[in-house]
């Protein structure tokens, strides 16, 4: 596009800074807005997807996104009894992929520095409640009346929660899941969780999970580990009230070596206690405002996508941006190009999701057979492993080359637990 945007974002995230980031660097002028008035380390471990990798690169930012990461070869989960459900490595989908464990304190870290760099405005303790037109344009309002704009463009990007995505006039269906889960971040001194994200399924209603989150900034001591638990989430007071000792002993007898890590947890508040919603849309933009990231597209954390697919949309959108003569034929573009992508990763999220986090305990009998059997079938085999990195865009399409991005040989931690550079080069 040929002319200098005015941008408004609301929400600082994951794609809304890196829309931020892509479009600031487009000569376009982005100012971005966040209720909270200060950013904290909040929030779990997440896994960063070879697509959410190949946007980092092009924001060039992922050398520095990777001093706090860990490296994570497969997913791998198996029953109590030791039947395993789950196996894919990322090198049977190329050699040299990876995903990377990490805190989502430590992406905001370096997403912000970046956008400091580039000057963008970040308004903290801005809380966006109203979306008002003006003209050809948009203006908006906070919480106490302030108005700010107008915007040539509006981008959404608060959240799954979002309270702006309403007044777009896009068909939105918004549902909780029942099911959510509760975290804990620690360090994992004795290295007993590393290159895997790490799962064990008894029937639909355990879950426990460890995945290697690396470092967060100014704190890089020991690397960190994000355990989950999967619970019900009307089950949470009378979790809390048994008391800490009968689920640290659940949790042992599935994993005797989460011993050392569980000693960290002395009380039940340290559990972050997560949620979750599924949000549909049909269309995520508009003429002026486009909703991006969980706002647009909130689902399980089952495939472990919404930050890639964040990230992805961010990138996506900058180039439909840039490629369009207009805003709105911008949006219209957006619209067609994030459909496949979104549609595939909501509907096999919905469809998995019951097989590992439900009420309806049969489904668990149905996985431990049929899943494994899938391990022994290369063609689903690769299936699967497209899908945890990313890449699917239908049940036989996948949506990008992973040429672009090629991983050195891993390095191990060094001898005072400092995290490793340059994990991955450019081919």
């Amino acid at each position: 596009m040929q002319n200098k945007l005015r941008v408004a974002i609301v929400g600082c995230g994951s794609g809304g800074p890196a829309a931020g980031i892509f479009l600031a660097r487009a000569g376009h002028d982005v100012t971005l807005f966040e209720r909270v008035p200060s950013l904290k380390p909040v929030g779990a471990g997440f896994l960063l997807q070879p697509t959410g990798l190949s946007v980092l690169q092009k924001l060039n930012c992922l050398e520095e996104v990777l001093q706090y990461g860990a490296p994570v070869e497969r997913l791998y989960g198996h029953t109590p009894r030791g039947r395993t459900i789950l196996n894919l490595h990322y090198h049977d989908l190329q050699t040299g992929v990876y995903g990377v464990g990490l805190h989502r304190a430590s992406l905001l870290h370096v997403l912000c520095q970046e956008m400091e760099k580039l000057g963008i405005p970040l308004k903290l303790g801005t809380e966006i409640v109203t979306l008002q037109d003006a003209g050809t344009q948009s203006c908006l309002v906070d919480k106490e009346g302030n108005t700010y704009g107008p915007y040539d463009l509006v981008i959404v990007a608060d959240g799954s929660r979002s309270s702006l995505r309403a007044q777009l006039g896009l068909t939105c269906k918004v549902k909780p899941y029942n099911w959510g889960a509760i975290w804990f971040i620690g360090e994992d001194k004795e290295a007993h969780f590393r290159k895997e994200l790490y799962q064990v399924f008894q029937s639909t209603k355990t879950l426990l999970g460890f995945l290697p989150t690396g470092f967060t900034p100014g704190k890089e001591t020991a690397p960190l580990v994000s355990m989950f638990w999967s619970l019900r989430l009307d089950q949470y007071d009378a979790w809390k009230e048994k008391g800490l000792q009968p689920w640290k002993d659940e949790v042992l007898r599935l994993v005797p070596r989460a011993e050392s890590f569980l000693t960290q947890i002395t009380e039940p508040e340290q559990l972050i206690r997560a949620g979750y919603f599924d949000v549909v849309m049909k269309q995520w933009g508009n003429d002026r405002a486009v909703v991006i990231g969980d706002a647009a597209h909130a689902m399980s954390p089952q495939l472990g996508q919404g930050v890639n697919l964040a990230l992805f949309d961010a990138m996506v959108l900058t180039d439909c941006i840039q490629k369009a003569d207009s805003v709105s034929e911008a949006l219209a573009h957006y619209n067609q190009q994030r459909k496949r992508h979104l549609r595939f990763y909501q509907f096999a999220t919905r469809w998995a999701t019951p097989f590992f986090q439900s009420s309806f305990t049969p489904l668990g009998l149905v996985r431990d057979w049929v899943f494994p059997y899938g391990l022994y079938v290369r063609p689903w085999r690769l299936q699967m492993i497209r899908a945890m990195a990313g890449l699917k865009r239908g049940i036989f399409r996948f949506s990008m080359p992973l040429g672009s991005l090629q991983l050195k040989q891993l390095p191990e931690p060094t001898s005072d637990g400092q995290p490793q550079r340059s994990w991955f080069a450019e081919s």
